[in-house]
């Protein structure tokens, strides 16, 4: 048995310890005595913070979102946005059996003048982007010139014809045409008979009108224009089947998987409800709970709408990943609301028949110091997570900490309130129901209604069996296979990212994606060196030496370079060679009046530079001419993974930062697929820094409010091993390192920690030897820890029938944190504490001993004498089925009534009760 010199002595422990007690005993009485003003006072804080959401700033633009804060791609890519204005460009995909047939052609001109015949206000000449004095349209049907005479006269040999004619001319731009580029499933490469798929691209001009919310410069028009392309590319066609994809289908595709799935949420609070409900309550008229379980779903909803109002009001972003956040609070607020209707439960016989505000304050007393714990771990997990460099994972975790710190105090005021009326309601015996419908004192309930049978398995059957000897070591062999499993799939766990997770496996957009994975094989991505106030004319050579050397890196397909200022030098020497300025030796100008005629010259002519003038950004006010800036494109070789794309960034970033340029020019290379680049190369970095640093917060918090450091350890050990084995186990069900997995398994510390620190905490407020106090810190607790458990996992389980990516890895991850926090918590970390589990408190050996003092006081007095002093109100540290057998136990009070208590301890012991 455990003896007051046995429990932890330390003064610190102690006086932390009582400290919290007797903060929560002051709470739970006003609790107890106000509720109707507490619960007043919770409503009319959500109402304050909750206005705050009419100042909800969206965002949903990466660049802002996952890109790092000071990032030099962050520069290059408002730069870029300044200069070039690109246009939108809308593509089909035409399948058919043979696409080259003169029915098929003439199915694609349908389509075609029905998206050129689309109106926004404005027509499709007035909206179109244009090369010269033509819109620009990349199809086969240019060949013909889109004249629907000739094309509807063409036979299957004219098609042949034009369509393996050397080196085919538009009758649009009058240049060359890459028809090998536009078809698909072609039978011969040599000579083609036979084409699956034709794709068509229109470019659509985007107006210098800068968008503040959007971060780019947008046409309203043009939007609209999309949108109807949209319709159209997405109809159903008898003859051919059209795939659609438009510059904004991710963004409308990816947002709507995520906001139409948001009806798992109202599924998962129902079925969180009838848990609760059930769970809660004894199944007689008076003692079922349904109003405690409509309670804790609302004192949810009230940390939500806090959470979402006070982040609006700090100006924090919110992301499409914030919609997880309601199932975030949903799972974690309910453990705490198990725990306090719990330990309201255990209160003794005697206890349950003090004044309603005094039982509040003892459930409080122990309930409080435990939710405290967790709530606090989990605010340190979220503050340290919000240290990132990452804008999205720092507003999430921002708001995730507002949202735990306001559940926690709705917790005890909204929820504790409402359980404190509801016991006064049982009191006076009304229905459960209808408050106005009140029984006599003849009502029975039936004996069957008022059993917890799900309590009296975890005391008869759970603890007994789990603290069997063979039972522990089996519980020591399944928890190395995990971990060993778990290490092995955390060594295999990869950083990888495809940005097309994010669509509905049934989107227009993935049907497109697949199309043209299968019949336009893709090439590596677009990327540019852009050269700012360069003098062109005289840097010539800096910038040929910039040229090659970029051709000759190894993550650059050489072919692909789309270099205005080299085909400038070809064309002057095919059209200028007889000029008198230009140099027969240096093949260029003599003058830069000379170039700078040419240049402009060269960017109109139609068989010449017509194709780069949105490469080339000329200032000429004021009958001035200068080059402001102008870009080279090419094209990376097709990369193996996340860190090839990240050392292809940095090579030739670097190699480009490296030359010198005369006065204040410089260049630099970018592409808009280098910011996700740019969060690959510090996503795993930051995953690994932020889950370091939580564990080490939290290990500080536990110690902190646990007061000893013996059951920190056990219980930081259980957190530790839960992440491990998440890590691994991930892994093996198919998720690699991403923005998304980063921020849930930094989520999932906080969680796992729940599991874990309720049981070590129990098991120091108890006395007995180590082997009973895990058996009661079982019986005592882990009906309320598993129920927690359990209800996050079923506030979660509907997500799995999500379509959106980020649900399901949402309820991947959360899955496997409550299975494995479960097993670590009310499996292992029981087992361990029965063996080298610390002392209890001081404050609980005292009071147990005072309890024993009592019945040994009172051997002579008549057995209903005993009875009362057993159940003596100021006796409060039990209340567990187990503890009431003990104390009946004579070979129990035997021991610890041996114990004298100094006055010190006398006035210790009177301030803790």
């Amino acid at each position: 048995m455990t003896t007051a010199k046995q429990a932890n002595g330390c003064r610190i422990t102690d006086i932390i310890i009582s400290t919290f007690e007797s903060i929560f005993i002051r709470i739970g009485s006003f609790v107890g005595r106000y509720p109707i003003a507490c619960i007043i006072v919770s409503i009319v804080i959500t109402m304050g913070f909750g206005g705050g959401i009419a100042m909800l700033k969206n965002e949903n633009r990466r660049e802002n979102l996952w890109v790092p804060s000071g990032s030099d791609n962050q520069d290059y890519r408002l730069y870029v946005t300044e200069y070039y204005k690109d246009p939108f460009f809308e593509t089909l995909i035409f399948e058919n059996d043979n696409i080259l047939t003169p029915e098929s052609l003439k199915s694609m001109l349908k389509v075609d003048e029905k998206i050129k015949a689309i109106n926004v206000g404005r027509n499709w000449e007035s909206i179109c982007f244009r090369l010269g004095d033509s819109c620009f349209v990349s199809s086969i049907l240019e060949l013909w010139g889109f004249n629907k005479t000739i094309i509807d006269g063409l036979s299957q040999q004219d098609i042949l014809d034009k369509i393996n004619e050397p080196n085919p001319i538009s009758l649009v731009t009058f240049r060359e045409v890459n028809v090998a580029s536009m078809l698909g499933g072609v039978d011969d490469e040599t000579y083609i008979r036979v084409a699956k798929t034709a794709v068509s691209t229109y470019g659509v001009i985007d107006k210098s009108v800068f968008d503040e919310s959007k971060g780019k410069y947008v046409d309203k028009d043009a939007e609209d224009w999309e949108l109807k392309f949209i319709e159209i590319g997405t109809d159903d066609y008898e003859d051919m089947t059209v795939y659609c994809l438009a510059t904004s289908s991710f963004d409308i595709e990816s947002g709507g998987s995520i906001g139409g799935d948001t009806y798992f949420l109202a599924g998962g609070y129902g079925l969180l409800f009838i848990y609760i409900a059930v769970m809660l309550s004894n199944f007689t008229l008076i003692e079922h709970k349904v109003y405690i379980a409509l309670s804790g779903v609302t004192t949810v909803g009230l940390a939500v709408v806090v959470s979402i109002g006070f982040g609006s009001y700090l100006g924090l972003i919110y992301t499409p990943v914030h919609s997880i956040l309601p199932f975030l609070l949903l799972g974690i607020g309910v453990d705490d609301m198990f725990v306090i209707v719990q330990a309201w439960s255990n209160l003794s016989e005697g206890e349950k028949k003090k004044p309603v505000h005094e039982q509040c304050s003892l459930a409080l007393k122990h309930a409080g110091v435990s939710i405290t714990v967790t709530s606090i771990t989990d605010f340190s997990a979220f503050v340290i997570g919000a240290t990132t460099i990452l804008p999205a994972l720092r507003s999430f975790c921002l708001y995730c900490g507002i949202g735990i710190l306001f559940l926690f105090i709705f917790s005890i005021l909204f929820f504790t309130a409402t359980l404190s009326l509801d016991q006064r309601r049982i009191n006076s015996r009304r229905n459960a129901c209808c408050c106005c419908i009140q029984y006599g004192d003849d009502y029975e309930p039936s004996e069957c209604g008022q059993k917890n049978r799900f309590q009296r398995f975890f005391e008869v059957v759970y603890a007994p069996f789990l603290m069997k000897t063979p039972v522990k070591v089996v519980v020591l062999i399944i928890t190395a296979c995990f971990l060993g499993f778990g290490i092995w799939g955390f060594i295999e766990l990869e950083q990888f990212f495809d940005f097309r997770w994010f669509l509905p496996a049934d989107s227009y957009a993935t049907e497109f994606i697949d199309a043209s994975e299968l019949y336009y094989p893709q090439g590596g991505l677009s990327s540019g060196i852009y050269l700012n106030n360069i003098d062109m004319f005289r840097d010539r050579s800096t910038v040929d030496a910039l040229y090659n050397n970029v051709k000759d890196e190894k993550y650059v397909d050489s072919s692909s370079f789309s270099n205005w200022y080299e085909e400038f030098g070809q064309w002057i020497e095919e059209n200028k060679a007889n000029e008198q300025e230009y140099n027969n030796l240096t093949m260029w100008p003599d003058t830069e009046q000379a170039f700078q005629s040419w240049v402009q010259e060269f960017l109109r002519d139609p068989m010449g530079g017509v194709t780069y003038t949105s490469d080339v950004i000329i200032n000429d006010e004021s009958n001035t001419f200068e080059i402001i800036t102008s870009r080279i494109t090419f094209q990376h070789v097709v990369f193996k993974g996340s860190k090839e794309e990240v050392e292809a960034m940095d090579s030739i970033q670097a190699l480009v930062d490296s030359y010198d340029f005369e006065g204040d020019g410089y260049a630099f290379a970018y592409s808009q697929f280098y910011l996700d680049y740019e969060t690959n190369k510090v996503i795993q970095d930051e995953l690994y820094r932020n889950m370091g640093l939580a564990c080490l917060c939290v290990f500080v918090v536990i110690l902190l409010l646990l007061a000893n450091l013996q059951a920190c350890c056990l219980v930081f050990l259980s957190v530790f091993l839960t992440l491990i084995d998440l890590a691994g186990f991930i892994h093996h069900w198919g998720l690699t390192i991403d923005t998304v997995v980063t921020i849930q398994l930094i989520l999932s510390i906080g969680i796992a920690v729940d599991y874990a620190a309720h049981i070590g905490h129990t098991f120091l407020t108890v006395t007995g030897t180590k082997n009973e106090r895990a058996r009661k810190a079982i019986t005592d607790i882990g009906p309320a820890v598993f129920n927690g458990g359990f209800s996050t996992l079923l506030a979660f389980v509907l997500l799995s029938l999500s379509s959106s990516y980020i649900f399901r890895t949402f309820f991947k991850i959360f899955f496997l944190v409550v299975l494995f926090g479960l097993f670590h918590g009310l499996v292992l970390l029981p087992v361990l504490l029965s063996w080298i589990g610390p002392a209890p408190y001081a404050s609980a050996v005292q009071v147990d001993a005072a309890i024993s003092t009592q019945n040994g006081s009172v051997k002579s007095n008549s057995s209903k004498d005993q009875s009362n002093n057993a159940t003596n109100g100021t006796i409060v540290n039990s209340g567990s089925p187990s503890e009431k057998a003990n104390f009946d136990n004579p070979a129990y009070d035997g021991e610890v009534a041996s114990v004298p208590l100094s006055a010190e301890e006398k006035l210790q012991m009177k301030d803790v009760v």
